[in-house]
């Protein structure tokens, strides 16, 4: 897909955003090769120079996690040494920072795996952590804040008390009644290394129906540690995790796109099978929000198992898209949830708009009025109980 100006007025899910936004999350693009009928190489120039704004506007350095990603793009174009001065040192010294960031977090990693690994103890390694040296390289790496480790329940607490000889546990910035119900983070104990937070389950077990035993079932072992004990998801399961944790962040427009891209094209998941699994786990709604971004912003092509020359790759997206777009209410409520304002807290502090944006989106991307009424029972009573131990 050419590197154009597109208009995107009629991005449901979206908030706004600057064109140059969805313009470099094309460009950082892996799978697409560096051929000069896909990528205009003048106008990627004009598109990398846009990186200052930003860093310096933005305090909170949108795009960062795709810097390397951007600088292996300048440098495959050959056009590296055509961009300004601030965006050459930008991309550099992004590079340079995640290259470090992936060694560090990597070797915390190994640490953890031997831990693990003399207990005979499986791990799945989810998002950022899966996907390095499988859809990125060392030296064009996708830098992530943390690592991302899933356990089997039988393993937990087995798994926790090894993580704690090696790290210190850490209450989340943002904790609230359910606290460690089914995910605790922990942190290096010196300076050098990467936060991990370790999973009981991909998300709220209470709100999805996540099938546990063909998560674990249908994962394969992770190419780049020659241990059959270190997994990663299937990629069918990788792309509903990827709509699952957009959903927990309300933003389907950041680098999820790129990696959910190239989940899609490089790793080729099956779509349909994709769908088949998330109508099952109640995912659909989220799965269909993130795979409408990827074909408008991103340019993919969802079904790339088709065979059929009767249709063009947009009539196939619809078709697929079709089996899971929710009704016109739900469309309608999504749409206005998502360009909110108060998608996720503000500060530390969750004000009240935000929490009844957050009990709306329960129903509405869980597909379920019964899960989301329990998931609020419990966390009233577990509200209670927590005041009355504290009185």
């Amino acid at each position: 897909m050419p590197i154009k100006a597109m208009a995107y007025s009629s991005l449901d899910f979206v908030k706004k955003h600057n064109e140059s936004y969805f313009q470099l999350l094309r460009l950082a693009r892996v799978s697409e090769g560096v051929d000069s009928d896909v990528i205009d190489r003048k106008k990627a120039i004009t598109i990398l120079n846009q990186l200052p704004f930003f860093h310096e506007e933005h305090k909170q350095k949108v795009h960062k996690r795709l810097i390397p990603l951007l600088n292996d793009k300048a440098h495959k174009l050959a056009i590296f040494n055509a961009l300004s001065a601030e965006s050459q040192k930008i991309l550099m010294l992004g590079t340079q920072q995640g290259i470090v960031t992936e060694l560090a977090s990597k070797k915390q990693l190994n640490n953890i795996i031997a831990a693990l690994s003399e207990d005979n103890i499986p791990l799945i390694l989810l998002k950022g952590a899966a996907f390095a040296e499988v859809l990125y390289s060392p030296q064009a790496p996708r830098p992530s804040n943390d690592l991302d480790i899933l356990i089997q329940k039988q393993h937990w607490h087995k798994a926790v008390a090894l993580i704690k000889t090696l790290m210190k546990y850490t209450e989340k910035a943002q904790a609230d009644v359910f606290g460690d119900l089914y995910e605790l983070s922990f942190i290096p104990k010196g300076k050098i290394g990467a936060a991990v937070d370790l999973h009981a389950s991909l998300i709220n077990p209470l709100l999805f129906n996540i099938d546990e035993v063909q998560l674990w079932q249908e994962s394969v072992e992770h190419p780049s540690f020659n241990n059959q004990l270190v997994r990663m998801l299937s990629p069918e399961h990788a792309l509903i995790h990827q709509a699952l944790h957009a959903y927990k962040d309300m933003d389907f427009c950041k680098y999820n796109l790129v990696d959910s891209h190239e989940i899609i094209n490089a790793q080729q998941a099956d779509i349909k099978q994709t769908i088949v699994i998330a109508k099952q786990w109640g995912v659909s709604t989220a799965l269909f929000v993130l795979l409408k971004n990827c074909t408008e912003i991103m340019g993919t092509n969802l079904d790339n198992k088709s065979k059929s020359k009767n249709k063009n790759n947009s009539e196939r997206n619809g078709d697929l898209l079709q089996q899971i777009k929710p009704n016109l209410i739900m469309y309608k409520i999504m749409v206005k949830l998502l360009k909110s304002r108060f998608t996720q807290p503000i500060g530390n502090t969750k004000p009240l708009r935000y929490r009844v944006n957050q009990i709306i989106a329960q129903f509405v991307f869980s597909g379920s009025v019964l899960r989301p009424l329990a998931l609020q029972w419990l966390y009233v009573k577990s509200a209670l109980k927590k005041r009355l131990s504290n009185d």
